[in-house]
Parts: structure tokens; sequence; C-alpha cells
């Protein structure tokens, strides 16, 4: 099947997350894949993950700064299904004037990512074939559309990499008990109180460069920080390998997001997930991460952690299990049927038409 698929693509943002296990899982399947993304001057994210494959196709910019597009790739390209992903950050005009070229070539599916309803009206002028939701929460669409498909949001793969080796290629202390606190998107980290029961842990903090927090000029020597813009797929996944337990404090965002991309990304890795108990983001997940309420919630459930085997064993395990389930590969193929059906009702409706314009 020729797969084309408009969205963010090497980049550290919510919809790459989506993108990137199921784009991959279909070419392994034997699938062709084209990938239209955005430019590198004018991207959705914080910064590029990687480096693009031969089927990207960087052709056009975002709805908030150059509304750029390229129509070549979209309207010569050869395409059996066309999805768009998250037509909010997209340039829509460009778009809406070569849709109907899209549409003639293959059934095209939008894979909304926003939380409410949008108050632009641009974003209903298109005549979607499907659109899918990844969250049960956003069951809202149906209100507008009858053509809705739930499909779950996808994981990274499980990937076994050394905590040891992790430590050595990151210089951290290797016999140290280490706590993450990710920050990438620059909220303050949610440190717990720094007493005697914590005192052998080291927390080492992640966050964007020019971070304007106290801990950047703590004398404490058992807290790290580490300033980085963006991190490459390679290094996330060192960062979080190299780790006991990962810290997601977060609680809103700057864009109207569902879930926490970064924990489907995390969960192949195996390390704990702790996550604030009353955030929509992590609203998915149960066993598979570690709830807390306040900081001494999350202190108690740090100490808990780092000091039972079985306990960290058993949320590796949920993790692990959770990643797999919600593979590439399987939610991938929950595509594929959708594609199917779409294209043999595409058909059908294109040969009802040949009979009728025979008979007439």
């Amino acid at each position: 099947m020729k797969i084309g698929m408009m969205c963010a693509w090497n980049t550290d943002s919510g919809v790459a997350v989506h993108a990137e296990p199921i784009g991959k899982a279909w070419l392994e399947m034997g699938h062709e894949l084209t990938v239209l993304t955005f430019t590198k001057d004018d991207y959705h994210g914080e910064g590029i993950t990687g480096e693009d494959e031969k089927f990207v196709i960087r052709c056009f910019g975002t709805e908030f700064r150059t509304k750029y597009l390229d129509p070549i790739p979209f309207i010569t390209g050869e395409y059996e299904i066309f999805i768009i992903q998250d037509i909010g950050v997209l340039p829509k005009e460009p778009l809406s004037k070569i849709f109907h070229l899209i549409k003639k070539k293959a059934p095209v599916i939008h894979i909304v990512h926003e939380n409410i309803l949008s108050k632009d009206p641009a974003f209903y002028w298109f005549d979607w074939d499907a659109v899918v939701y990844f969250d049960k929460r956003q069951e809202f669409l149906k209100k507008v559309y009858h053509n809705t498909y739930f499909i779950p949001f996808p994981c990274f793969p499980v990937r076994n990499v050394d905590k040891t080796a992790a430590r050595k290629k990151l210089d951290l202390p290797e016999e140290k008990k280490i706590v993450l606190f990710f920050g990438q998107r620059g909220y303050t980290p949610y440190l717990p109180t720094r007493d005697h029961e914590l005192k052998d842990v080291l927390f080492l903090i992640l966050g964007p460069k020019k971070m304007d927090i106290l801990e950047k000029f703590s004398p404490d020597p058992d807290i790290i920080l580490r300033e980085e813009k963006v991190l490459t797929k390679e290094k996330f996944d060192l960062y979080f390998a190299a780790c006991d337990a990962v810290v997601l404090h977060k609680f809103q965002s700057k864009y109207e997001a569902v879930v926490s991309s970064t924990a489907f990304q995390a969960l192949g890795l195996g390390t704990p997930l702790f996550v604030p108990r009353h955030s929509d983001f992590f609203h998915p997940f149960t066993t598979e991460v570690v709830k807390y309420r306040d900081r001494e919630e999350l202190k108690n459930n740090l100490l808990e952690l780092l000091n039972d085997q079985q306990k960290q064993k058993k949320i590796k395990d949920a993790a692990l299990s959770f990643a797999e389930k919600y593979s590439g590969e399987n939610i991938a193929y929950e595509y594929i049927k959708l594609f199917e059906r779409l294209i043999e009702f595409r058909h059908k409706k294109i040969n009802r038409q040949i009979e009728y314009d025979t008979a007439y």
C-alpha cells in the first residue's frame, strides 16, 4: 500500500512521537511511506531529534509563522491513502486550495490531537473520509463528524539500553541511585524535600538552556543540572535508561495536548515513571507509572521504590507490557484495517457511479 502522511517528523513534538512508531511499522510491513513534514526553518516542536530518512520531504511551514506550503509533493505523489495529523498547526489555507486534488487520489484521514473542539472555523474546512482520535476523552468529535474512529496512541518500541554504558556516555556516577527530573518543556522541577532519607540519592535535573531555577546555584553536591535545548532520540534513551526513576511533573501544555507523548516514548525503556496524580496528561496509565499527590508523597514513593527491587520489577514489567500492547506495529495494523475499509468503500462508490453513468 502506498501511504502518504503530512505530520511532524524527527522533532520532539507529540505529533512526531505519535507518527514515527506507526510510520516505521508500516515500512517494516512492506508498505510504501512518504512523509511530508515541516521545513527546518519553521516546524512544530522545540527542535530536531534525528536525521531525515529518504522517504521524508520537508515542504511546508506552520500555521503560526510562515504558512508556507509547496503543493508539488502533494499533487504529484502517488498515494492509496493519505493521512494528515494535527490540522491545527498546519498551513490550512494553502492546504485547502489543493485538498480536492489530494482527495481525487486517495481517501484522506485526519488524526486529531486537540483536547477540545477548535474555535477556528478553518479547522472545519476539510471533508475528511475518516477522523481518528486516540483518547476516549476526545469523543466530543462525534458531535461534528459521523465518521470517527478510535485508535490508541502508539508507544515507542521496547528497547534494552545498558544502564552502566549509558552512565558512562553521559558522564554520570555509576554507583549512585539517580532520579531524573525531566523538564524539557520549561516547567519548574517538582523536587521533593531534601532530607536525610534521600541524602544518598542523586537528583539529575534536565531542562532547556537558560533555565532560571534556584538549583542552578545550589551547593548540594547531589544535584546535577544539565541544560540541553533538545534531546536526540538516542540521548533521550540514554538519559532515561541511565536513571533509577524519572519524574515527569507535567500539569499543563502550551498547546491543546491530550496526553504526555514523553511517557509513550519512555515506557519501552522500563525506567519507572513518577507522574502527578491529578494531571490529565497521564490519564491512560494505571500500574504502568507511579502517581503522587504532592512533594511528600513523591518523596515517600521514591524511597519505597528505590529500596524495593520487587516493586521496581513490577512497575517495569507493567510498563513494558503496556509498550508491547500498544506497540507501533500493533497500532499500525489497526490503521491498515481502517485504510482497507476506506479504500474498499471508495472503489464501491466509484463502481456505482460508473454503473449509473453507463445506464444513463
